[in-house]
Order: structure tokens, then sequence, then C-alpha cells
């Protein structure tokens, strides 16, 4: 995607959170899915984990956080919100992942994650055990730190939606956040071999400093012209004069 495009998304991609299950349910609506689809299947899940790892970390480090979802029926598309602690973590711009094969939307609020995604034309619905999103944050803070579903549902390429209970067991997480200078109390120096003070825990090397992968993929237009047209007829009926930026994820 040219960059100042990328630019314009990230910007119109904020107040949206919501529009692109709007969009994918439409086009779904209008008889773009697969002839299967008409067989009424709803969309369901049998659990759901929301894990951060490491849950122990330094002020500065890097944590992953996956929401992992067990037993997914027919997940066509999908709205998963999830609140996190901005006083001790912060969200890294463009570092989630989602499965391939569709569109995405993710919006930073501040102490919300909204996350919105759609598979693509008559692409099956997501069954099986799926990691539906995966985000990193940076330490801010010493403390615990805390993340959880605020609210959630998952569309079946019926139109059909299960809601996402954020009280369900497994549906919250927290991180354990220490200090970046603390160190183990000292006990006098017995003058064994490797006592380096440069070794201790206030100056271990970070974590996440660039390996995973940012999930800024590209959009197509030639093939995405087909499916823009149709989300954008649905979007100005819903909300007129509102516009959606979405990107594809490509297998």
């Amino acid at each position: 995607m040219p960059q100042n495009a990328r630019a314009l998304f990230r910007r119109l991609r904020a107040p949206l959170s919501g529009v692109v299950v709007l969009a994918a349910t439409t086009f779904l609506a209008l008889g773009a899915a697969s002839p299967a689809s008409a067989v009424t299947i709803s969309a369901t899940y049998d659990t759901v984990s929301l894990t951060a790892t490491p849950a122990t970390v330094s002020v500065g480090d890097t944590v992953t956080v996956s929401a992992v979802f067990t037993g997914l029926v027919d997940a066509y598309a999908y709205e998963l919100d999830i609140a996190y602690d901005a006083k001790r973590l912060a969200f890294i711009d463009d570092s989630e992942q989602l499965p391939s094969g569709g569109f995405d939307s993710v919006t930073d609020r501040g102490g919300e994650i909204a996350i919105a995604a759609t598979r693509l034309g008559t692409s099956p619905g997501l069954a099986g055990t799926q990691t539906l999103v995966t985000l990193r944050f940076a330490a801010l803070d010493e403390g615990d730190a805390s993340l959880a579903f605020s609210s959630g549902r998952i569309v079946g390429s019926n139109g059909q939606t299960s809601t996402v209970d954020p009280a369900a067991e497994g549906a919250s997480t927290t991180v354990a956040i220490s200090s970046d200078d603390e160190s183990e109390p000292g006990s006098g120096d017995d003058g064994s071999v490797g006592a380096d003070p440069a070794s201790g825990p206030g100056s271990r090397p970070r974590t996440g400093s660039g390996s995973a992968a940012d999930g800024s993929l590209a959009i197509t237009g030639t093939d995405a012209a087909p499916w823009l047209i149709l989300g954008a007829g649905a979007i100005a009926a819903a909300a007129a004069g509102t516009i959606i930026a979405i990107r594809r994820r490509t297998p």
C-alpha cells in the first residue's frame, strides 16, 4: 500500500470499528457468499482464552496478547473489544496479526482495542481452534496490568451472531510488571566468578524488538474493487457520509 494511502487508512479507521462486520453481513445477504452458506449454521464457539506472553515482564519489555477460540463454527466475521490498562501498557501500532484471507480493522481507543474482521467472498468461515487476533504491548509502569474482553460477537455466513461473554472463564488475563531497575538484594558478595553487574536483572536485553510481523499487508485494488463497492453501498445506507477504509490480508 502506498505510504499516503496507508496514512489515510489509519486516519479513517478510528470511528469505524463496527463497519467491517456490517459490510460483511450485507455482502452475504446480497448473495455474494457461497451456495453452501444457504444452509442454516449458527456461528458458535466453545471456549475463549486471552493470554499474555510472557506473564511477568520489566518496564520497557514487550508483551504479546492472543485471543484463542476453540470449537469455532462458521466464523465468517467478528468484532472483538479488548480493554487494557492504559497506565501500564501501550499498544504497539500495527503490531496486530489476524487470520489471512480477509479484511480487518484494528483501532486503539486508548484503553481499549477494537478489532473487526471479515472473510472475503466465498472464503469459508473459520472453524475449530483459531487465534482470532494477536496484539503487542509495551510495558510502561510497574504493577499488575489487566486485559479483558469488554464485548464481542461472531457473525456466521448466514448473518446469525454469537455473543462473546466477557465474564467467561479465560476472557481476561493479567501481566505482572516490575520496575526496570529492580534487582535481587545483595548477600555481601561471596566473590564467586560470574558476578558481572552487566548481567544483572536490570540490564537484560529487551524482547520483541522487531521480529514479529506487523500485519500491514497491501490491498490489491483489482481483487478488492467489487467487495469495496458493495460494502460502500451498505455503509452509505447505514451511516450517510461515513468513509470506510479496510485492508486485505493475503494468505
